[in-house]
């Protein structure tokens, strides 16, 4: 009986990570599909040959405020991966954002999704949150940037983890390897 149960949680864990490669690689994003950037600058969604990091952010957040410096390094370290911020929602105008990558200087893509098909196709539900996709549509990592925010509110003195810096690592090594971490933050507008 025990084998038995372990057998049908083992299935049911294998068919999670199926449906989730699925969502990215098949019904989620195609190659074809693009965003525009708060400067009505069109940007494909998953570049071909390329993996991806999607950031959800919001301009108003104040975690998102403190990532940016961290998530701008970030992406200056690791050239070789397209980072993606992602504003979901009509709350925030073109301005509104572009404002909030000069004030931070982020310099990589930040792209509105005001009907928040974004957000639905990759299941994102805080900001910040970040999604790392390998150039074969696989979702290697979801959640968390770092561990220095423990709960809304409260945050360590210094993160100890880096959760997505150690996930690029591990894909640009070659690892298989797949996690995820629960992401704390501001929800997703409604609106």
């Amino acid at each position: 009986m025990p084998k038995l149960l372990v057998c049908v949680l083992l299935a049911g864990l294998l068919s999670l990570q199926t449906t989730t490669t699925k969502l990215i690689a098949g019904t989620g994003f195609t190659t074809g599909e693009s965003l525009k950037d708060y400067n009505g600058k069109t940007h494909s969604i998953k570049p071909r040959g390329k993996a991806v990091v999607y950031l959800f952010l919001s301009p108003e957040c104040p975690l998102c405020k403190n990532y940016a410096p961290v998530l701008q390094a970030m992406q200056q370290k690791y050239p070789e991966i397209q980072f993606y911020g992602i504003v979901s929602g009509k709350t925030f105008t073109r301005e509104i954002v572009a404002e909030y990558a000069k004030d931070y200087k982020i310099t990589f893509p930040i792209l509105m999704d005001p009907d928040k098909h974004a957000a639905a196709s990759l299941r994102a539900t805080v900001t910040p949150e970040a999604l790392l996709i390998g150039e074969n549509g696989r979702e290697y990592y979801r959640g968390l940037i770092d561990d220095w925010v423990t709960g809304l509110g409260t945050k360590r003195a210094k993160a100890t983890k880096l959760y997505l810096s150690l996930a690029i690592e591990n894909l640009l090594s070659g690892s298989d390897l797949t996690y995820a971490t629960q992401p704390i933050g501001c929800l997703i507008s409604n609106y």
